[in-house]
């Protein structure tokens, strides 16, 4: 696939207020291209007249709100890891932690831990990153099953 397919495609679910985790699992399930949350993120920097959706954390308050409150104040961690990683890694995924903070994670070749925030989000707290790294740890440990 060429980027001004690339770019016609990413412009379209953007408008349609796709995040970009969305926008790569649809090229990846739909198209069958595999494009990194960094390349990506390059490709829109060529881009300069898309607008990106609004942070999510409003939303996510918003929709915890209407279901009724939570203990936590900002909800659970989340990990999810990828079928197929990211190009130039051994593991990959997605994480939404406790405090509404988001991003993709990683563990390249030389068994490096990775964390790329989504555009938008905030950061995670340092809470929030020791019970990443626990949990990740703990399911890596059990075989990657979520």
């Amino acid at each position: 696939m060429t980027n001004d397919e690339r770019k016609e495609i990413v412009r379209r679910l953007l408008a349609e207020g796709q995040t970009l985790s969305q926008i790569q699992d649809y090229l990846l399930k739909e198209k069958g291209d595999s494009i990194t949350y960094m390349e990506l993120r390059l490709l829109l920097s060529e881009m300069p007249d898309v607008q990106l959706p609004e942070k999510e954390p409003p939303k996510t308050a918003s929709a915890s709100a209407e279901t009724g409150p939570t203990p936590e104040s900002g909800g659970k961690l989340s990990i999810s890891v990828n079928q197929v990683p990211a190009p130039g890694t051994m593991l990959s995924g997605y994480v939404r932690f406790a405090s509404g903070a988001k991003g993709h994670w990683f563990i390249d070749e030389m068994g490096r831990l990775g964390l790329e925030p989504e555009l938008g989000s905030t950061k995670p707290t340092q809470a929030d990153m020791k019970e990443f790294s626990s949990e990740l740890r703990r399911l890596l440990q059990q075989g990657g099953e979520m």
